[in-house]
């Protein structure tokens, strides 16, 4: 029998083990959807979505389409689940976005005005799936949580057309009561989660004067910096072969082996100069190029865990306004955060990953979705370096992870947010950035942003 659709909802192992055996029963036009959480073992994560898209895009030699993010209804930490889209063939495969469509609501004002982007139909959907009520006068009222019948339900509205057949294979007995056509067959393999562990919060704050300096050089040799001196790192690593600085040796416009070998020694940096209750914490998103992604997520994971880092967990960061995308996909709405500590004893304050209330939804708030949007365009004039992530990002995570005093550390500065977020919350600063020539950007917003006027930024060359 060929199947239309086949959607899996189980652990990590069991989807790779179904994605092998069924195979040959997808259709040529057929889309696969593995929905899966992330694996812990022992207070860490052993399996996440980047092993299973490198394993069928490696090995099965499926292609990867997006990895949809949505939050689950529980009380742990981990309220993520991955839906991981691949399909047989990139070109001839399925899908009908327009049947998932909600509503328009920003008729005027979404996309900048841009109404080339305004589609009667409904909004573009997107890979985070948090559908919304509205007032009808453009502002939101209700953030929905889906169930696990709806996302199957917006799987197959798109994906199978008259008579298309699916099947499922679910990890909850309950879910065997799902019905979406008389040509559907569910399964049901049964899967136990183990719970999220990040560690207890032991902190002790810093006393003394506030220190703010960037050193412009590489950061594969901070050799200005005391091992075991810093609390937090907090970075945005430059992609491979992506933007252009025109720096000479500059991290990312070299090999891919030569960029790996580079970041691995900036990740070793980084653990020495880490003390033994810090953490890291990683903005990186996978690349497609020429039709095939670049895991640059699994790639530091993999090198982190190797030098000696705990891979704690994923932050789902989600902007609400995101970039279009053709029209048999769905539009990018979200980044990751990865991660990472030294030891159990972390300083990440668990419970104030809970407070945040970014939805309309206090079961969907908090935990590790953040509903954060970002500035459109550049930070400054005449600048060639974008605004990668928003000051807010980092004011949640130099707060969730520090206290007043303590020592903040970028290895990739870029335009200098990670200072002003760490400034602002009083905590010292050190950050490195490669391109001397973002100086007069970095001057021009810290005289714009940063609250004190007092404080004084110290640049070495």
């Amino acid at each position: 029998m060929k199947y239309n659709t086949i959607i899996i909802k189980n652990s990590i192992d069991v989807a790779i083990k179904i994605l092998e055996e069924e195979y040959l029963n997808l259709s040529e036009s057929g889309n696969f959807f593995c929905i899966v959480k992330s694996q812990y073992r022992d207070g860490y994560i052993d399996k996440d979505f980047f092993d299973l898209i490198e394993y069928a895009t490696e090995k099965l030699n499926l292609y990867y389409i997006n990895t949809i993010v949505i939050p689950e209804d529980t009380d742990k930490l981990d309220n993520i689940l991955y839906c991981v889209w691949f399909v047989k063939d990139k070109k001839e495969f399925h899908f009908n976005k327009d049947e998932i469509r909600e509503k328009p609501i920003w008729k005027d004002v979404e996309w900048g005005k841009r109404k080339k982007n305004y589609n009667p139909k409904g909004k573009d959907p997107g890979n985070v799936w948090i559908p919304t009520k509205d007032d009808g006068k453009a502002n939101i009222t209700e953030h929905l949580l889906l169930s696990t019948f709806n996302v199957f339900d917006r799987i197959l509205d798109a994906t199978i057309s008259d008579n298309g057949k699916y099947l499922i294979i679910v990890d909850s007995d309950k879910l065997r009561n799902y019905k979406y056509n008389k040509f559907g067959e569910i399964r049901y393999i049964p899967f136990k989660r183990d719970d999220i562990f990040l560690g207890n919060y032991i902190y002790v704050g810093r006393k003394g004067k506030e220190e703010t300096k960037v050193i412009f050089n590489t950061s594969e040799n901070m050799v200005g910096i005391e091992n075991k001196s810093i609390d937090l790192i907090v970075t945005s690593p430059p992609y491979w072969d992506l933007k252009n600085y025109y720096k000479k040796n500059q991290i990312g416009q070299e090999s891919y082996d030569i960029y790996s070998s580079r970041m691995n020694t900036v990740w070793s940096e980084c653990y020495d100069k880490l003390n033994d209750k810090g953490s890291l914490w990683i903005n990186i998103n996978i690349r497609i190029r020429n039709g095939k992604p670049i895991l640059l997520p699994k790639l530091f994971i993999d090198q982190c865990k190797k030098i000696g880092f705990i891979y704690r967990g994923i932050l789902i960061w989600h902007k609400s306004s995101g970039i279009p995308t053709n029209s048999k996909n769905l539009s990018d709405h979200h980044e990751y955060v990865l991660i990472f500590t030294k030891s159990n004893d972390t300083k990440i304050n668990i419970k104030k990953l809970f407070e945040f209330k970014d939805y309309k939804n206090d079961t969907i708030s908090g935990k590790l979705f953040w509903n954060i949007n970002r500035k459109a365009g550049s930070v400054g004039k005449n600048t060639i370096h974008p605004a990668i992530f928003p000051t807010e990002l980092i004011n949640r995570i130099v707060n969730v992870s520090t206290l007043e005093c303590d020592f903040v550390l970028d290895p990739f500065l870029g335009s200098g947010t990670s200072l002003i977020a760490a400034v602002n919350n009083k905590r010292n600063f050190i950050g490195y950035e490669f391109n001397e020539g973002f100086k007069n950007l970095m001057d021009e917003r810290f005289n714009r942003e940063l609250i004190n006027d007092e404080i004084e930024v110290k640049f070495i060359f």
